[in-house]
């Protein structure tokens, strides 16, 4: 039997409801499958490999066993439903404005190993599966041939949660850094970044720090320093400068750097955003 029973329940009280700017989610996490099982369609790869739902309208959860999911605000849900087993909650958000998603410009991103310029490539992704950590982009800034996993691109990976996690790729290297630069990013109110590992590369805590150096035209607005055990982690910049005066855009380095780079599989995702957190 479906998820949520006959067709025409689903239809009046998801797929009708749903909207643009909307998120679903499940109740308790372990039902994700189930939940995408009946509703993938309603779902993108950025929805799924989130980092918070500050660009969302409402948040819908399909919750079973009365459980409630982790990103629902504090108050009471808007709306309840209940359809057999399952739930129906949905919470009203106020979402900031996103000025520029970080990931939807890394093509046309200067990636640089160093002072020497990386390579975009257009191949087919490869890797993937149990074990053998996330797929290499077919397209990708590639640094190194001689090292397959120094590259820039977007992927999903799973973090120290097993969440899965859209985010750009940039493995960490010595001595050189790894660095993306993206120019005439608007830059709103602030930049929020999150960051984290492959789980496969922080769960045994026994590595060294990762650091992702984030500049603003040049100088450092800051820094993220990331230690095993930290899982996914966020990092909020203001971006309103003074001495920059009225500026409305500018040129944003994200710099990765490690003191031993083995197994520091750094994986971000970051926005420039107008509003109140």
């Amino acid at each position: 039997e479906p998820l949520l029973g006959r067709a025409e329940d689903h239809g009046l009280a998801i797929a009708l409801g749903v909207e643009p700017g909307d998120l679903i989610v499940p109740a308790p996490e372990w039902s994700d499958p189930l939940m995408r099982r009946e509703l993938g369609d309603l779902l993108t790869l950025a929805d799924a490999g989130r980092s918070d739902v500050s660009r969302y309208r409402r948040l819908w959860a399909l919750s079973i066993r009365g459980h409630r999911p982790r990103e629902a605000p504090d108050g009471a849900p808007e709306l309840v439903e209940v359809i057999g087993p399952i739930t129906i909650l949905r919470w009203d958000l106020a979402p900031e404005r996103v000025r520029y998603d970080f990931l939807e410009h890394v093509e046309g991103a200067a990636v640089a190993l160093g002072d020497r310029a990386c390579r975009w490539d257009r191949g087919r992704p490869r890797g993937g599966g149990l074990g053998a950590g996330p797929i290499e982009a077919g397209e990708r800034h590639v640094c190194d041939p001689r090292r397959p996993w120094l590259w820039v691109g977007a992927t999903v990976m799973e973090d120290l949660e097993l969440r899965p996690r859209h985010c750009i790729w940039q493995h960490a290297a010595a001595p050189e850094a790894v660095s993306a630069t993206f120019h005439d990013v608007p830059l709103g109110d602030r930049l929020v970044l999150a960051a984290g590992l492959y789980y496969e590369h922080e769960r045994t805590r026994e590595r060294g720090p990762v650091e992702v150096g984030v500049f603003l035209d040049g100088v450092e607005l800051g820094r993220l320093v990331h230690r095993d055990g930290d899982g996914w982690k966020e990092l909020s910049l203001s971006t309103r400068v003074p001495a920059r005066g009225a500026r409305e855009a500018g040129t944003i380095r994200v710099e990765v750097t490690a003191p031993d780079p083995h197994m520091r599989s750094l994986c971000w995702a970051a926005t420039t955003r107008e509003g109140t957190p």
